[in-house]
């Protein structure tokens, strides 16, 4: 089944809307707020920032929060954060699942497959593919 628009959002895009989780911005604002919350590995540049804000607004993620100067305020409306709290949320259901499997792994992966049961009867099936590095 093919993915909705904003589904799942991207890893900018998930920091465009931390960043006016806190409180309305400007891209300059939200581009440090960024970089500063993720210790410097996102950087949103300005074609990204404002090619997501524009279609965030589109969306109806986010509402123009006025002028200062030469600088636009964004706020973050109801929807958008609904967008930020579900894809938080489904995250955190991946996170959960990674330290679960850390702990038990399903039983089909536990059983071994058909090449590790036909090895123990004797039986020789092509061997994997290796990997090209």
């Amino acid at each position: 089944m093919p993915r909705q628009a904003m589904e799942n959002l991207t890893e900018s895009m998930f920091y465009v809307l931390m960043a006016l989780q806190q409180a309305d911005a400007c891209g300059a604002e939200i581009t440090a707020y960024a970089a500063q919350i993720s210790g410097g590995t996102v950087r949103l540049g300005p074609a990204t920032l404002y090619t997501l804000l524009a279609r965030f607004e589109k969306e109806g993620f986010l509402a123009d929060a006025g002028s200062v100067g030469c600088k636009r305020y964004y706020h973050l409306t109801a929807a958008g954060k609904a967008a930020y709290e579900g894809e938080r949320a489904r995250l955190q259901r991946c996170l959960d699942d990674a330290a679960r499997a850390e702990i038990t792994a399903p039983a089909s992966l536990t059983k071994g497959d058909a090449r590790d049961e036909a090895a123990s009867q004797g039986d020789r099936l092509p061997s994997r593919p290796q990997p090209v590095l």
